[in-house]
């Protein structure tokens, strides 16, 4: 049975949007919003044609710090193609087809809200090219983030109105504009007044990438507590640091999260007991009753924890974000007299004498800007930057005979036979770390000017969630490297240990077995023995993506 999304300006969730960009369900838009829509821009146009002395900006007058150029009735569908050629400035590499697919869900569903003044027949054309697997070639590079993602926005445009340059993916294959619509059975649209701004204007980049971003944190954030556990049964660590007793008397909600969960992983383990815990590795003396780890593995609650917290409150935003109404000018039919202001004596004179009552007054103000955004991605960035670097600390630790209680130097299987280990792992994960740090700079306070100082201020939103999105690949490798360590560590000193101090958590020991027989991570000399290690880092990194361990311990 074909699945379908309902887009009413109001319900639309990260879930819906995934869902229409990744697998494919179709969207449609209510009948009632259809019809409302359709006789808003009936009163719209008629106004334009019969008051085009009653100025709308980006209506009838231009755009940015043109603000008070009149557009007269004979040019205003040369505007919109013009408008859409000089938005055309995008560089740098193309967007993925699901984010593209995802900007124009959240374009279209506020579209549904009423309030844009566009034609049923522009509203259909996205609505079919999404139906029909019609993505528009988007670039990176070219949003500040302030009037909306302007510039890629434009390039979905771009596509609508079938501009010679345009490309666009018709299912996977890379066709020109023209063509791909023909492929799809559609035609190019012509722009009516105001509609060239209504499909450029709005958060829709920074929102897209976002909804992506939220759904990999969340799969990153569960895989660093697997990770952080599996160190600490390497380690044999101390397990009070995430006793009920200390987390919930500092009760954040996500220090309590991952506690809780780092809890429930190393359940039952004996290679964590206080009797492990002092068994010699690699030593002839016993090691000392263990009093605290350091921060790296103790601080796992209220350093992941944090991650937890920003990943919701970007949530909450976006959740607001994809059911608003984002452009600018906003319609609203109003009293006459609530405009008599705006308008000379002689028209309101000739109003009242046409017997008109209602008019169509556009509403200006910001609801594109993108710094309710940007300010919160900020914070996630800056969260998953330090989650990267505590898990890089822990490979760090696994891999120092003296800060590892005793496993194996940089967890080599023979040193004597030349063995160098995960040495260099190591390296891979620092260098990611580093470049988080980078990364992690805010960028929603990095604005420049634009318009001739009209937008004087912008959120850079979209270089932000670019960051993140970076920033989360980044820390996926971090973590992967982790567990591979972790993992490593575990099989080198599993038989070291007496048998009844073997056995891991409950939780942890379905993910070490599950690790161990994988062909590429099994516990087998080839494989702890030096090898070609990117082969290890990427099958890791190829688990972690599918959430295959999440589902084992779950």
């Amino acid at each position: 049975m074909e699945q379908k999304v309902l887009l009413d300006g109001k319900s639309l969730t990260i879930e819906d949007i995934l869902n229409i960009a990744e697998k494919g369900y179709k969207v449609e838009i209510p009948d009632k919003i259809e019809q409302e829509i359709k006789e808003k821009r009936i009163k719209l146009e008629a106004q334009l044609k019969e008051y085009p002395e009653i100025k709308i900006y980006g209506t009838n007058r231009l755009h940015g710090d043109l603000k008070y150029v009149d557009v007269y009735i004979d040019s205003l569908e040369k505007y919109q193609e013009k408008y859409i050629k000089v938005h055309n400035c995008g560089t740098g590499a193309p967007i993925p087809i699901e984010v593209v697919r995802a900007i124009m869900v959240i374009r279209l569903n506020s579209f549904a809200k009423g309030l844009s003044g566009m034609r049923w027949e522009t509203i259909q054309l996205m609505l079919d090219m999404l139906n029909k697997n019609v993505t528009p070639v988007v670039l990176e590079e070219g949003s500040v983030g302030a009037s909306g993602d302007l510039v890629p926005l434009a390039m979905i445009s771009a596509v609508m109105i079938g501009l010679e340059e345009a490309e666009a993916y018709y299912n996977t294959e890379l066709l020109s504009a023209k063509q791909a619509l023909q492929k799809a059975g559609l035609k190019p649209t012509r722009l009516g007044a105001k509609e060239a701004m209504g499909l450029t204007n709005g958060s829709n980049f920074i929102a897209a990438f976002s909804v992506f971003a939220i759904r990999d944190t969340e799969n990153l954030i569960k895989h660093a507590s697997i990770a952080g556990a599996l160190s600490i049964e390497a380690i044999r660590g101390e397990k009070d640091a995430f006793s009920e007793l200390i987390n919930e008397n500092r009760p954040h909600s996500g220090q309590v999260k991952i506690a809780s969960e780092i809890r429930n992983l190393i359940k039952g383990s004996k290679r964590i007991s206080p009797e492990a815990q002092v068994h010699p590795f690699t030593r002839e003396k016993e090691y000392d009753v263990r009093v605290q780890d350091r921060y790296s593995f103790r601080g796992i609650p209220q350093v992941h924890g944090v991650v937890v917290e920003a990943v919701e409150r970007l949530k909450e935003v976006i959740n607001i974000e994809i059911n608003s109404a984002t452009d600018n000018p906003l319609f609203k039919e109003v009293d006459i007299e609530e405009m008599k202001v705006g308008i000379n004596k002689e028209i309101y004179e000739k109003l009242k004498k046409d017997n008109v009552t209602k008019l169509i007054k556009g509403f200006s103000g910001a609801n594109f800007h993108g710094q309710p955004l940007a300010t919160v991605i900020d914070y996630l960035k800056i969260a998953i930057t330090s989650l990267g670097l505590i898990s890089d600390k822990r490979s760090f630790s696994l891999l120092s005979e003296e800060l590892s209680y005793g496993l194996p130097a940089d967890l080599a299987l023979s040193t004597q036979d030349a063995d160098g280990g995960l040495m260099i792992v190591q390296y891979a994960g620092a260098a990611r770390a580093a470049e988080n740090r980078v990364l992690s700079t805010p960028s929603s306070v990095m604005s420049i000017s634009t318009a001739a100082n009209q937008e004087d201020f912008v959120s850079m939103g979209a270089n932000g969630v670019l960051h993140l999105r970076k920033i989360i690949e980044n820390t996926e490798k971090i973590v992967a490297i982790e567990l591979l360590c972790a993992l490593r560590g575990i099989q080198l000193t599993y038989d070291k240990l007496p048998e009844n101090l073997r056995s891991l958590g409950e939780l942890t020991s379905k993910v070490y077995e599950y690790l161990s027989k994988n062909e590429k991570l099994k516990n087998t000399e080839d494989r702890l023995e030096d090898h070609y290690l990117r082969v290890d880092i990427e099958e890791m990194g190829a688990i972690l993506k599918s959430g295959k361990i999440i589902s084992i311990i779950n």
